[in-house]
């Protein structure tokens, strides 16, 4: 027992340590995303849910500060289509899948898109819910399974459900985010509701042949607020700090800093906007 933690363990602190020790430079780039979030019922305790977003950047090529336009929306940096199948157990805990999603993104030089490549992506997830008061806490769980197509030209595909898998890469990571949502002019989350947001999520790389240097993959912090018009329209906006420890240049020192403006527009109970009214 004592050698399987002492095993598990080690790595974790040796990155700890390196993060504590080793300086770090930093790259701050602006990012505008947007989410198109679309969900409706299947049966039972059963629904599903798409995701439609895209990212935008402001993006520093080579994190050269020329580049830089001053529009956070300047360049597509990537699109990510997400479809989940959720089940209900109970009112505390959702378990779901997304059993094929689909992730385009831009490499960048010189201020421009220089590469393509896509991803495939299956991922289960489990989110557990508490409320204290009208706070609501969801911790959510993901592990994520990840299929990396090669580079492409950017001239030869689009962010249209393209990609190069005939040597793909596969990664694994898993992802923590504790949320809290907190209704701010009602007691619950009821028609015509204003409410505040805010979480934390972390993201751990996992699998066969992760280096010590490369456990951690990220972070995410976001606060935000949001509308909820009626059952089927709300909307978000936050800013979201994103760190992601590169760690890939000579000095494999590089962490990227995105400040992100991120607006979301979510329909819900699809099904049921196109129903007749009795």
């Amino acid at each position: 027992m004592k050698k399987t933690f002492l095993t598990a363990i080690l790595p974790l602190l040796a990155t700890a340590l390196s993060f504590a020790q080793n300086p770090r430079q930093y790259y701050h780039i602006a990012n505008g995303w947007t989410d198109l979030n679309i969900s409706g019922k299947i049966a039972g305790k059963f629904s599903w849910q798409l995701e439609n977003q895209q990212r935008r950047q402001d993006m520093q090529g080579d994190y050269n500060e020329a580049t830089t336009t001053g529009n956070p929306y300047h360049n597509l940096n990537q699109h990510v289509f997400r479809p989940w199948v959720h089940f209900q157990m109970n009112p505390n805990v959702r378990f779901s899948l997304m059993p094929f999603g689909w992730i385009g993104t831009n490499r960048f030089k010189d201020g421009a898109p220089s590469a393509f490549f896509a991803e495939y992506r299956i991922s289960p997830q489990v989110i557990l819910t508490q409320n204290i008061g009208r706070l609501k806490i969801d911790n959510r769980f993901r592990y994520e399974f990840r299929w990396l197509g090669q580079n492409e030209s950017v001239d030869d595909k689009s962010f249209l459900y393209g990609g190069d898998f005939t040597n793909a890469t596969f990664r694994e990571r898993f992802r923590y985010q504790l949320k809290m949502t907190l209704p701010i002019n009602h007691a619950k989350m009821d028609d015509k509701t204003l409410y505040a947001q805010a979480y934390n999520e972390l993201f751990i790389n996992a699998g066969k042949n992760v280096a010590n240097l490369n456990l951690l993959d990220q972070n995410r912090v976001l606060i935000g607020l949001g509308y909820k018009f009626n059952k089927f329209l709300s909307v978000e906006a936050g800013y979201m700090q994103q760190t992601i420890y590169r760690f890939n240049n000579a000095n494999k020192d590089n962490v990227e800093i995105n400040n992100i403006l991120q607006l979301n527009l979510a329909v819900n109970n699809f099904e049921q906007l196109f129903s007749s009214k009795k």
